[in-house]
């Protein structure tokens, strides 16, 4: 299981782009940057993409990775994955032929180069060897998180944007977390903008780790603000027995069989 973070940040700022996991060269997991870090044939090699939510940042590099698709003449179709909630807002939002030209009816309505796809907490998806599981989180929209597992049962764990939540760590229970990747936005002087917009603090993030029923192999920290970012920082060196990483953007992250996970920067985009 490799991951590649295109993007890892609460908001745009120089050197911190919006949250983009590449899962395997071919599962993108939220898609708020692509196409400015990824050649064209990297593009062409995704072939899912499970979002978290609909917010801006989550979705914004879809439009122009399907351009590039069409342009590219390869034949690729892109899966767009999540609940019918967030589906929905896609459709009605963004692909409504205002906002962006609906993809899922171009180059033509019998081979498009998007197709939406539902997911529940009931129905777990197959893709690439993984079985992906989606399950509700607690954020001011419909959100999910997402479990990808491997036939052993390792997982990779992604909340997304959530505040405290309870039913993705009671799922996380069946298996292995061998790396969980949530967030935390806001320092812990910012709660009550915490709570008001469904996102973490270091203060709510130790509550919500002492819920898990074993610890990840690696715990990594995704989406905070760039603003804040030392000050969250010095409040999660604080909290006691808990080792967290703060994901940058080019990160890659190698998890082997057995207990191997290891990270490196990558020299660059390709």
């Amino acid at each position: 299981m490799k991951i590649k973070v295109l993007g890892s940040s609460g908001s745009e700022a120089p050197g911190h782009n919006s949250p983009a996991f590449l899962l395997d060269d071919f599962l993108l997991l939220d898609a708020g940057t692509i196409a400015g870090c990824l050649d064209r044939d990297a593009q062409c090699r995704i072939t899912h993409i499970l979002l978290t939510h609909a917010h801006l940042d989550h979705v914004k590099g879809i439009p122009s990775l399907l351009d590039n698709i069409v342009a590219s003449k390869q034949n690729c179709q892109l899966a767009v994955i999540s609940g019918k909630e967030v589906l929905a807002d896609l459709k009605r939002n963004i692909f409504n032929d205002r906002i962006w030209p609906n993809f899922a009816e171009l180059p033509s309505i019998e081979r498009p180069v998007m197709r939406y796809q539902a997911i529940s907490s009931r129905n777990p998806l197959l893709a690439g060897g993984y079985t992906i599981r989606a399950v509700p989180v607690s954020h001011n929209v419909p959100a999910y998180g997402y479990i990808v597992a491997d036939g052993d049962g390792n997982a990779l764990v992604y909340t997304g944007d959530s505040g405290p939540t309870e039913r993705i760590w009671k799922a996380l229970a069946r298996f292995r977390a061998r790396v969980l990747i949530t967030e935390v936005s806001f320092p812990n002087h910012l709660r009550s903008l915490a709570d008001a917009s469904g996102h973490m603090t270091p203060g709510l993030f130790a509550k919500e780790i002492k819920k898990l029923s074993a610890i990840p192999d690696r715990i990594l920290i995704t989406h905070v603000k760039p603003y804040y970012r030392d000050a969250i920082q010095a409040e999660m060196a604080r909290l006691d027995g808990v080792s967290v990483e703060f994901l940058r953007d080019g990160m890659e992250i190698l998890v082997t069989p057995g207990d191997g996970c290891e990270s490196h920067e990558s020299a660059g985009y390709h």
